[in-house]
This record gives C-alpha cells, sequence and structure tokens, in this order.
C-alpha cells in the first residue's frame, strides 16, 4: 500500500512537469550567461559589443528575447549606447582579433578561408569549445572565432566583414585616429561609417565595396 503511495506520487509529480512549458523548465540565458554575453559564447568580446551597435544603428530585430535581456547590462530595463559603451570597456577580446592579441592580416586570412570554402559548398562545424585556429583548414572553428571574425555583426561572415576589417586595418595602420570612429557609438566594423572619419565631403557618402573610395 505505502509502495502505491509513493509510485502515485512521483506520477503525478512527472506529469505535473510534462504539463510545463519549455521555457519553464530550462534556465534562462540570463542565469546561464554573464551580463553583457549578448552573442551567448560564454566570453565577453568586441562581437558582443559590435551585436549591440548593430541593434542600435541598422536593425531592431536582431536580437531575440535572451539576447536584449543580456545586453541589458545596467538593467534599465532598455538596451541603448550606454550598454554598448560599457560592453565594449570590458570586452576581453577586440573585435577581429580571432586568438590573435590584436585584429590583423591573419584575421582577414580567416575571413577568406571561411568564405571560400562556404562558397564552394563546405559545411563548417562550428564548436563550442576552443579549438585551434589552425583547424580551420579542417572546416573547423570555434564559436568565438566564428563570431570575432563577424565584425559588422549580423551573425555570418561575408564579404562585409572582409571589407569591415581590411578598412579598420588599413586605417589603423596608417596612422588614422580612430577614436573619431568610435565616438559615433559604433563598435561594429562597418565600411560605410570609416569613410566618415575624413571629416570631408565624405561625411555622409556611402563607399564602393571594393575600398577605391578610401584612397585619398
Amino acid at each position: 500500500m505505502k509502495m502505491r503511495k509513493v509510485i502515485s506520487a512521483v506520477l503525478a509529480g512527472v506529469l505535473a512537469l510534462s504539463a510545463l512549458p519549455i521555457s519553464a523548465m530550462s534556465a534562462s540565458a540570463e542565469g546561464a550567461y554573464a551580463p553583457g554575453d549578448v552573442d551567448m559564447d560564454g566570453v565577453i568580446t568586441g562581437h558582443d559589443a559590435a551585436v549591440v551597435s548593430r541593434y542600435l544603428h541598422v536593425d531592431s530585430n536582431l536580437l531575440n528575447a535572451d539576447q536584449l535581456a543580456l545586453a541589458d547590462v545596467n538593467g534599465d530595463g532598455v538596451v541603448d549606447q550606454a550598454d554598448a559603451d560599457w560592453i565594449h570597456e570590458n570586452e576581453a577580446v577586440e573585435l577581429g582579433a580571432c586568438d590573435i592579441s590584436v585584429p590583423n592580416p591573419t584575421s582577414l586570412f580567416y575571413q577568406l578561408v571561411y568564405i571560400a570554402n562556404t562558397g564552394a559548398g563546405n559545411h563548417f562545424t562550428i564548436a563550442d569549445e576552443d579549438v585551434s585556429t589552425e583547424q580551420i583548414f579542417d572546416l573547423k572553428i570555434s564559436q568565438k572565432n566564428f563570431n570575432l571574425l563577424d565584425v559588422t555583426g549580423d551573425g555570418k561572415i561575408d564579404l562585409d566583414d572582409i571589407n569591415g576589417l581590411g578598412a579598420y586595418i588599413g586605417h589603423k595602420g596608417a596612422g588614422f585616429d580612430l577614436s573619431r570612429y568610435f565616438a559615433t557609438g559604433r563598435y561594429d566594423y562597418d565600411i560605410m561609417e570609416f569613410a566618415k572619419i575624413y571629416g570631408t565631403s565624405k561625411d555622409s557618402a556611402y563607399v564602393s565595396d571594393d575600398l577605391s573610395d578610401l584612397v585619398k
């Protein structure tokens, strides 16, 4: 008799649990990831700031509910420039660095390898754990490095990322003061934004994809 009561109680609990919505049974993104880890790859990087920048300035539908909660780092109920600034100031890895201390042409090479392979129909495995960047030749890349190469913050690696990162590296190497670029509150590498650092008539101009308009 006692055993029957135990079994009945267990069954009742199972049935009650099965009636709950999935969202009620799973841990929230806020609990699983640190505030500011908007792309949910386990670390706050320049990509998180880039994603929030793109959300604020380009695509207001970019972030889902979980990402919005993680992006609201000051907890005021709204995702705004203050959140993007905090994430940028607290990032552990700079956007485009891809396991290297600073963005450089090696990152551009990794972008090219990824784009060339996907364009040829080769499927990449994106791993949650850290894997060597050399494994990109074996069609494997870590989620963190994928995100760092997505310098436009739109969730994919394409020619826009090559243009954006190339413009950033080129201007920085030429000695331009990129703080003027960042003063606009943009932390994604959008090639169209780089045209504005000249302080000339190009301020309101869009540049072409072949980078020719960036030559003085």
